[in-house]
């Protein structure tokens, strides 16, 4: 599965934060500082009007000052946010700075506007050099997000207690509104290259997302345009480049910024926009652009360690189904050995020698019976474990398969998939670098549609959700529907709740088809039991159940299909 491409926080898309927040949020006071992770901290200030938030990550991929909307209480566990609270508490930010073309932003703090600086927060977007920093009035550094020794930087180390150095000066021109057309175009191809890689190293405040955006509107032709050397670009399209040069330069100098997600590429803050709204806040946008991206990102990381565990897994157990396969045919024989003996003693004169051979014969088959009866647990054992692993993987690929699904909703599903893998499957226990959230939670994310009655169907992502909605949360009066005689999800109609009709069990047994191994097959017989009739089966996964009765009602996962649209 591919990397999710996140757009960086650029110079243009950091000044046109820094500028609505200037109007947002300043002068307001710092009430509260939360860390949600060992790279992102989130900040709250209290405005006349309400408590504004926002976050601040030093994470190299993704480095960013976003506003966002008021988040969950993470508690006061980091000492970064607890250091933060103590010593902003009762100060106003007064001034939110950033000059030039630098990517670095100072947050500026008073006993209240007006009076001396106290506090100075700052914030570094540079990549894997990003960093947040704590300064006093003397401006030492009292905290700050991560130390850098003299190992990862010998140009700039600096820690606790050291005095703040900024960092090196930027290399290249500073771009002018004033340069002429031919200055400009001169000074990208003095060394010929590509027009991506001459622009970058020509001027300062250049992203590989701006040379897109000045490139082109349009995606395909501002890759094809970068990519061209700077001595093969023809005079209409240089013309074009400098006419979106000149206006990111002037909506730069003017603060005239709005965002749009239709461009060239993920979003830009600048340029002519068809459908421009004011009202749309940048930071908020922004905030939601890569708190999106990010779980997408955990998503696909967690999905490719899920394929690969489970596929090791898997290997492992028809490894070691196949060697007890070989042990079973080689003590086969014991039967044989048997009858062998009993022929002996059917003898009419034994002599003591044959007496002794038979009893050894009896002895050895009755070893090679207990061994093959070992053995056949052994492989039932395995069997068992690879039905298992099958059903987590069905699991996976409906999680998958699925687009219409919350991203957070999704993540916490697979992460649910992730700790059971972990602790029934692969036995890591407490090994997931992602958690789940709390159980009275995990009902949430579970998958619930209306039937044409108007009654719930819930429909389990996981083993352990299998067995909330089956045994802990089913009601007499409910049905449940599996697939018969194969891997799927638990799908229970909440028929306890209302009057149901054949609709409702034909959906029901559609989707119970839709989330199994049977899904490619045009009918697959769906097995229905009223959920007073299940039981658990002890010593299994979670979700394992065993049932009493039932009826066979044949299922159609292609009239599931159009509720759960494929990516």
């Amino acid at each position: 599965m591919n990397k999710v491409p996140i757009q960086i926080m650029d110079l243009t898309t950091l000044k046109a934060v820094v500028f609505e927040l200037s109007q947002d949020i300043v002068p307001s006071r710092f009430e509260n500082a939360q860390q949600i992770d060992s790279h992102t901290i989130q900040l709250g200030f209290r405005t006349l009007e309400k408590l504004s938030w926002i976050e601040i990550s030093w994470f190299a991929e993704s480095p960013r000052i976003v506003q966002i909307l008021p988040p969950k209480k993470y508690g006061e566990k980091s000492t970064l946010a607890k250091q933060l609270k103590h010593l902003l508490v009762n100060l106003a930010l007064v001034d939110i700075q950033q000059t030039g073309f630098e990517r670095i932003v100072r947050f500026k703090f008073s006993g209240r506007p007006g009076q001396e600086i106290e506090k100075e927060v700052i914030v570094e977007l540079m990549g894997r050099h990003s960093n947040i920093l704590l300064l006093d009035r003397s401006r030492k550094v009292i905290t700050l997000g991560k130390q850098i020794k003299e190992n990862h930087s010998r140009l700039r180390p600096i820690g606790t207690g050291d005095l703040y150095k900024s960092p090196p000066p930027l290399k290249g021109l500073t771009p002018k509104l004033s340069e002429s057309f031919h200055t400009w175009k001169d000074n990208i191809c003095l060394v010929p290259s590509t027009f991506k890689n001459s622009l970058k190293d020509t001027y300062q405040g250049i992203s590989p997302a701006l040379t897109l955006q000045i490139a082109s509107n349009n995606h395909n032709e501002a890759i094809n345009v970068i990519n061209q050397s700077v001595t093969s670009i023809d005079s209409k399209t240089w013309e074009a480049i400098y006419k979106r040069w000149k206006a990111w330069l002037l909506d730069i100098e003017s603060n005239n910024y709005t965002i749009n997600f239709n461009s060239s590429t993920d979003f830009i803050v600048w340029g002519e926009i068809k459908s421009k709204s004011k009202d749309t806040k940048i930071g908020l946008s922004l905030g939601i652009y890569y708190s999106n991206k990010i779980i997408e990102r955990k998503i696909n990381s967690i999905i490719e360690k899920l394929k690969h565990d489970l596929e090791k897994s898997k290997d492992d157990q028809l490894r070691k189904l196949e060697s007890q396969g070989l042990l079973i045919k080689n003590i086969s024989e014991y039967i044989t050995m048997q009858n062998k003996a009993n022929n002996i003693l059917a003898s009419k004169s034994l002599t003591k020698k044959q007496i002794i051979e038979a009893q050894s014969l009896f002895k050895e088959a009755k070893r090679k019976k207990r061994s093959r009866e070992a053995i056949l647990n052994r492989i039932e054992f395995h069997k068992k474990k690879i039905s298992e692993i099958e059903n987590c993987e069905l699991f996976l690929e409906s999680l998958i398969y699925e687009d219409n699904e919350a991203n957070k909703n999704k993540l916490n599903s697979i992460i649910e998939l992730k700790e059971e893998v972990d602790e029934y499957i692969c036995i890591k226990k407490n090994s997931s670098q992602f958690k789940s959230n709390k159980k009275k939670e995990q009902a949430s994310t579970i998958k619930e549609i209306q039937s044409p009655s108007g009654l719930k169907i819930q429909i389990g992502s996981n083993n352990r959700q299998n067995e909330l909605i089956s045994l802990r949360k089913g009601k007499r009066g409910d049905l449940w529907f599996h697939a018969q005689e194969t891997p799927g999800s638990h799908i229970v109609l909440k028929s306890s709740n209302g009057l149901f009709d054949d609709k409702d069990i034909q959906l029901a047994a559609d989707l119970a088809s839709f989330f199994s191994r049977a899904r490619g097959n045009k009918l697959a017989p769906i097995i229905m039991v009223p959920i007073e009739n299940l039981q658990r089966i002890s010593g299994s996964l979670p979700g394992t159940v065993s049932h009493r009765g039932g009826k066979v009602i044949w299922g159609k996962a292609e009239r599931a299909e159009k509720y759960f649209p494929q990516k």
